[in-house]
């Protein structure tokens, strides 16, 4: 396998206000940004006997990220204890689907594989964004956890954007 081959490119949102999602997999950790240069996140996730765990940010402005892999479940927290959001995946043949967030304040996931390539929506019709990645040899479900991280940078991004308006 090339260097190339072990990474992953895609989109996360609409062109104008959405993320560029860019990855790679060395076989140990998984490198890479949500967004642009600027206004993005650097993603670190490495696998771990039982499952993955890294870091999505900074150390001031970030969040941790935590997942437990058992047969075709994927399950996790994104953040703390206190303000973290969890996430459930199933994984299918065909792609995976899941939830982020509770009952009451949380959002479904769908994704599909496509030929090397994964299609999918997190969110309903009017609040949610869609996911478009080209794999390469990334592991399918490292790429969902990469689209579950997006989902959170862009809730944190809004709840920052709602805080400033409130500020003046």
């Amino acid at each position: 396998m090339t260097a190339a081959s072990n990474s992953l490119n895609g989109r996360f949102g609409p062109l104008d206000g959405g993320y560029a999602l860019a990855a790679a997999w060395t076989g140990q950790e998984f490198q890479g940004r949500i967004g642009s240069f600027l206004n993005g996140m650097d993603v670190r996730i490495g696998a771990t006997p039982t499952g993955l765990t890294g870091r999505v940010g900074g150390v001031s402005f970030g969040f941790d990220v935590e997942a437990e892999v058992a047969g075709t479940r994927m399950q996790g927290r994104l953040g703390s204890y206190l303000d973290g959001t969890d996430f459930v995946l199933e994984f299918t043949p065909e792609g995976a689907a899941g939830r982020i967030g509770g009952v009451l304040d949380g959002q479904d996931m769908t994704l599909q594989l496509y030929a090397g390539e994964v299609r999918g929506r997190l969110g309903g019709v009017t609040q949610g964004w869609d996911v478009r990645m080209d794999l390469g040899a990334v592991p399918f479900p490292l790429a969902a956890l990469l689209a579950v991280c997006a989902h959170r940078v862009q809730t944190e991004s809004q709840r920052a954007a709602q805080d400033a308006r409130r500020q003046g």
